[in-house]
Parts: structure tokens; C-alpha cells; sequence
């Protein structure tokens, strides 16, 4: 029954954009991180912009599809990074940052476990 709503072409262009809206989504935010855009209608913008300027491009290079495809994956792409990006945010994976290695961090060993170089062959 899904296989008459869902076709198999369909499927594959949605799996095309789910990879390419990796890749916008990072593009995005380091473009977020620079500080010349400021406004949210800015950011909107541009992430129409690659969606369409990339997208395009990404498709046709990588998976040899038409045109009106190539157009497809890019709404799909535009549409799914910032999906993409809250998703990951909610569930805090992009803003975990792994603790430093401070000097307590440390770890002594006995001098019986020292190798020496002369143990070194």
C-alpha cells in the first residue's frame, strides 16, 4: 500500500537531500558563526540561495539526475537543514562539547612500570 504514495524514485530523491542537508546545515552555521548576517531573514535567504546555487550542482555532479530532480533535492534541502538542525539541537548533540584535559587529569605510573630505553628494542 505505501509503495503506490511512496515510489521508489521518490525514495531516492529524499535520500539524496537528507545528504545534502548535511551538508547545508554546516554550511549554514558557519555562515551564522561570522556575524555579518544578523537578521533571521537574512539567514532564511541565504539558505535559499545555497539550497539552489549547491543543490543543483551536488545532484547532477554526484547522482547523474535531471534537472527538475536536481530542482527537487534542493526544496527537499532547503526545507530539511533547518529541520535537520533543530532536531539535532533539541536533542543536544550539536552543543556538547567534550571537557578539556586539565593538569589533574593526569595519570602516574609506579617506577617498576617505567619502560626504559634500553627495553626498547
Amino acid at each position: 500500500m505505501l509503495d503506490i504514495l511512496v515510489s521508489d524514485r521518490l525514495l531516492e530523491l529524499l535520500m539524496i537531500s537528507v545528504t545534502f542537508s548535511v551538508f547545508l546545515m554546516a554550511l549554514i552555521q558557519k555562515i551564522k558563526k561570522s556575524k555579518i548576517f544578523h537578521y533571521k531573514w537574512q539567514i532564511w535567504f541565504l539558505n535559499l540561495l545555497f539550497s539552489f546555487v549547491m543543490g543543483i550542482p551536488f545532484t547532477r555532479m554526484f547522482y547523474q539526475t535531471t534537472f527538475k530532480e536536481a530542482i527537487w533535492v534542493s526544496i527537499f534541502g532547503f526545507i530539511g537543514a533547518p529541520t535537520l538542525y533543530e532536531t539535532l539541537k533539541k536533542q543536544n548533540i550539536i552543543t556538547y562539547k567534550p571537557t578539556s584535559i586539565t593538569q589533574n587529569d593526569t595519570v602516574s605510573l609506579p617506577k617498576e612500570n617505567e619502560i626504559k630505553r634500553e627495553d626498547i628494542k
